[in-house]
């Protein structure tokens, strides 16, 4: 019988199979313990100092696939330094070490089976380079240094040095970059003058999509994609762009790049708190599924209680005697803050965003990725038309991109909504409803052998449809552009390149075709010097962000567009051994057809002009020793008030600015620094807001360290305005002071 049911079960389709599985099951599980354990590998290390040999205390280790650049394994240093993998395959691997301000350290590895190894990784501190590869200036890659454009990018070191309320509070210290700040977290970014409460100066991406808001036409860094947490870089274009990125790009560009979820897969979790009630809160969560989809998710909340303007300062008077009074048989909408029957601004400032992105590695080199998001704030925000109660105001985002080595498109969506929870505190009326901006893209690089030209070409198409409670103009509800580009880079000589660019856009609402050309020469005698010369002509259509104000003015529809001619000359090198940096640009600018205020009561604008003014950039980075950095730099323009335009316009920017700091950097990642700020005085005349901003001169401190006992846990500290000087930054914002924030940041293992 028993070879009868030993012959039933071995002809029985799953017998022979289920005979083999149960004698190697039986095989292994007489095997000694240490022969599965043989197989793995193992790596351990310890990661310190260059220069004292010091362990670094939650260095980032990563184990990366050497094709891929996958992470495999992720882990941080202890107490002591080290880290450990264990049960690691056979194969090869890529081992790198991060810290922030530190270089980062790539080490080729070979495991075999069954083998232990041993690394001692050592980093160094980390200066500017001008290897870094810029993308923006050129809308391809390229070497910072060659970049025919004054080009500044701030990498994660600058960007997480300080804990500010806002995103772009970095980019205070770059040279060209005009700022002012009003309110908690509200920003005005403006690059070489300018600057303004409604400007869709400069052209501000987030991972190549265009980040302002449809309607208003702000660039509110508020609800903008641009979390701490999640920054990669940021990269500032001084200088007209229309030739590559057309209508309302004639003011620079900035482009705010987040991070690959390829790269740096993991969670991270940021707290803050500090002055006005100031509470913030930040997650990250990214990683990768089977090797070919990257996923990430971001989420951000905060609120504050905002700067208050005094109705007894004669500085404050002005602008809140603008606000609506009601009657006393008057109803007041519900929702509204008033004193007195009089509307005012809400103190409370808050905002919330959600983020996420799936991208999809078709290819090594191609990869096509989903993004999306929604925002929302409750804030002051000052426009050309008056001050904005938000409360609520609401904006998301789309955006799919496909993108390879040489090619690259995208379809993106801008929506905002607000419905009568923005109103504006002249009149108490609802003046925006709903705002929609279609654009698509496309770009194809390639070379021309004959010539060794690098060739661009592009195209792009974005459609503008808005509703307005009030009504806009007639024919402004509904505005279509389209733009074509064409961009070259041509060696001359060894160390002579010559780009040429042009793009042609058609507006619907002038019904004519505008070209914006550029012309540079990039003369690079040696590896760590460059020399650059360009011409950029910017004819702006209309963009259609720009119209909002419109519908509020009186008088006759002035031409809407703006010719910008600018010539600059630029140097960009380093000195003693690469312990001196220097970058020194100088530019002339004439404009025509500026868009400016002719009467506040009743609010009327018109175009003025020509207005013709130059300026001058430098700015200076030095390295004594591989612990202390030490920086100094001036903007100065030549002329911030042009009375004789007719009507009179304005910078809105201060026509000079110093700012210099130090940072220390103590091994195993403690520094400590400190910035001060000078800016002189300035007219403003934009909309309303018409007056003169006081020079204030500004010492902002901080501090940052590692938590020894949690790898992984660091807690920084600012105090912005350290001496307490009471300043306004912009005509109708309020008086600032003091700010001081702390913040935690945990970065979980993998």
């Amino acid at each position: 019988m028993m070879d009868a049911r030993c012959s039933r079960v071995c002809r029985s389709p799953w017998g022979g199979q289920w005979v083999v599985a149960a004698v190697i099951l039986g095989l292994v599980g007489l095997a000694p313990p240490t022969a599965t354990a043989q197989y793995w590998g193992a790596v351990t290390g310890t990661v310190t100092d260059a220069d004292g040999g010091t362990a670094l205390i939650g260095a980032r280790v990563l184990l990366r696939s050497p094709e891929t650049a996958d992470v495999v394994r992720q882990t941080r240093t202890d107490a002591a330094g080290d880290f450990q993998f264990d049960r690691i395959r056979p194969g090869r691997y890529v081992v790198e070490a991060q810290l922030l301000g530190y270089k980062e350290r790539r080490i080729p590895l070979r495991l075999e089976i069954g083998e232990s190894r041993s690394l001692d990784v050592t980093l160094e501190l980390k200066t500017e380079s001008l290897e870094t590869v810029v993308l923006s200036a050129s809308r391809q890659r390229e070497r910072l240094l060659e970049a025919p454009a004054s080009v500044t990018v701030l990498g994660p070191e600058q960007l997480r040095r300080e804990a500010a309320t806002s995103s772009v509070e970095a980019l205070r210290s770059v040279p060209g970059v005009d700022m002012a700040q009003t309110g908690v977290d509200r920003r005005e970014v403006a690059l070489r003058g300018f600057n303004g409460v409604f400007s869709t100066a400069p052209y501000v991406l987030a991972d190549h999509r265009e980040a302002g808001t449809p309607v208003l036409g702000l660039n509110t860094y508020s609800i903008m994609p641009t979390l701490g947490l999640d920054l990669r870089r940021v990269e500032v274009v001084r200088g007209p762009a229309s030739a590559l990125y057309g209508p309302g790009a004639d003011g620079g560009v900035l482009h705010v790049v987040t991070t690959n979820p390829f790269r740096e897969p993991g969670t991270a979790v940021s707290v803050a708190g500090g002055s006005r009630r100031y509470v913030e809160g930040q997650i990250r969560q990214a990683g990768v599924i089977n090797g070919t989809v990257g996923y990430k998710v971001t989420a951000q909340v905060g609120r504050a209680h905002e700067w208050e303007l005094d109705p007894e300062m004669p500085q404050d008077a002005p602008e809140i005697g603008r606000y609506r009074q009601y009657g006393p048989d008057e109803p007041i909408p519900a929702g509204r803050r008033t004193v007195d029957r009089q509307l005012r601004r809400q103190e409370d400032f808050r905002k919330y965003q959600a983020n996420g992105l799936l991208r999809y590695r078709l290819g090594r080199e191609t990869s096509l990725s989903l993004r999306g998001g929604y925002a929302s704030l409750t804030s002051p925000l000052q426009t050309s038309i008056g001050t904005l109660q938000a409360d609520g105001f609401a904006y998301s985002y789309s955006q799919l991109r496909l993108e390879s080595r040489s090619f690259a498109t995208q379809l993106t969506l801008n929506h905002n909504r607000a419905d009568e929870d923005l109103y504006l505190l002249r009149t108490g009326t609802a003046p925006i409803d709903e705002g929609l901006r279609w654009d698509g893209q496309v770009t194809y690089r390639f070379g021309f052998a004959p010539f060794g030209t690098d060739v661009t070409l592009g195209g792009e198409a974005t459609l503008t449809r808005r509703s307005a409670a009030t009504g806009l103009a007639e024919g402004l509800d509904d505005v279509d552009e389209f733009g074509v580009y064409a961009h070259t880079t041509t060696p001359l000589a060894s160390s002579l390149s010559l780009t040429l660019a042009a793009r042609a856009d058609h507006s619907s609402i002038t019904d004519d075709v505008h070209v914006s050309p550029r012309a540079a020469l990039v003369y690079t005698p040696s590896v760590h010097h460059a020399l650059r010369v360009s011409y950029n002509r910017s004819f702006s259509p209309p963009a259609a962000d720009g119209l909002f104000g419109t519908q509020f003015a009186t008088g006759p529809m002035p031409a809407l567009r703006t010719l910008t001619q600018t010539a600059e000359l630029g140097y960009k090198g380093a000195v003693l051994e690469n312990q001196l940096w220097l970058d020194v640009s100088g530019y002339y600018e004439r404009k025509n057809n500026v868009f400016a205020t002719r009467r506040v009561e009743p609010l009327t604008y018109e175009q003025a002009g020509p207005i013709e003014y130059w300026g001058i950039e430098a700015s200076l980075e030095a390295y004594p020793t591989p612990v202390l950095t030490a920086f100094a730099n001036v903007s100065y323009a030549s002329d911030e008030h042009f009375p004789s335009a007719d009507p009179d316009v304005a910078l809105n920017a201060p026509g000079v600015k110093l700012r210099g700091g130090v940072e220390y950097g103590v091994p195993a990642g403690v520094s400590v620094g400190a910035t001060a700020h000078y800016v002189a005085s300035f007219p403003v005349r934009t909309g309303p807001y018409v007056g003169t901003v006081d020079s204030y001169t500004l010492l902002d401190v901080r501090a940052g360290a590692p938590v020894p006992s949690v790898p992984g846990l660091n807690v920084n500290v600012t105090a912005r305005n350290v001496l307490g000087t009471d300043h306004r930054e912009f005509v109708g914002a309020p008086e600032l002071g003091r700010m001081v924030v702390a913040r935690l940041i945990y970065d979980l293992p993998f």
